[in-house]
C-alpha cells in the first residue's frame, strides 16, 4: 500500500476515545510513520519497542544502511486521549530471531497486554490470528 492508503484507512472510525496505537517502523520510514500517526487521531508518545534482530545462530543482525549499519526495528506508541499503562516495567529492547521478511516478534503482542492489561485490541495488517486479538488484513494464516 501507499503512505497515502495507508493514512486514508478509517482507523479513527474502529478506536476507543482512549486507546494507544503501536506502529511499527523503519528510521528510514519515520517521518512517514509521525504522520500516519497523526492522520489516524494520535499523538505520538515515544519509542515502545526496539527489536534487535537475532540471525539463526544468536547473532545481531547487521546490514548496510545508507549511513550506518542496521540490525533494530522500532515500534512507536501514539495515544489518542488519555490511555494510562497498568504496569511500568515493561522493557523497551526485545531480542528476538528474525524470522520471514516483516514477521514480528510474537513476545511483543504478549508485552503490550502485560503494559495495557486485558483490552480489546486489533492487529492491522496481521498475518496471524491470535486468542485475545481481533486482526485485520489480507494476509492472515500467512505464516500458518
Amino acid at each position: 500500500m501507499s503512505i497515502a492508503e495507508i493514512k486514508a484507512l478509517p482507523i479513527k472510525n474502529i478506536v476507543d476515545k482512549d486507546a494507544v496505537l503501536f506502529l511499527w517502523t523503519t528510521d528510514a520510514h519515520l517521518p512517514y510513520a509521525l504522520e500516519i500517526m497523526e492522520v489516524w487521531g494520535f499523538r505520538y508518545a515515544t519509542i515502545a519497542f526496539i527489536w534487535l534482530k537475532k540471525t539463526v545462530t544468536d547473532k545481531n543482525v547487521c546490514y548496510y544502511g545508507y549511513w550506518t549499519m542496521k540490525g533494530q526495528e522500532i515500534c512507536l506508541l501514539g495515544r489518542r486521549g488519555k490511555p494510562k499503562p497498568i504496569v511500568h516495567n515493561v522493557r523497551q529492547l526485545v531480542e528476538a530471531k528474525r524470522r520471514e521478511h516483516s514477521r514480528k516478534p510474537d513476545e511483543v503482542r504478549d508485552r503490550i497486554v502485560e503494559l495495557m492489561g486485558d483490552l480489546p485490541r486489533i492487529e492491522l495488517f496481521a498475518r496471524e490470528q491470535f486468542l485475545g486479538w481481533d486482526f485485520w488484513g489480507d494476509s492472515v494464516k500467512h505464516f500458518s
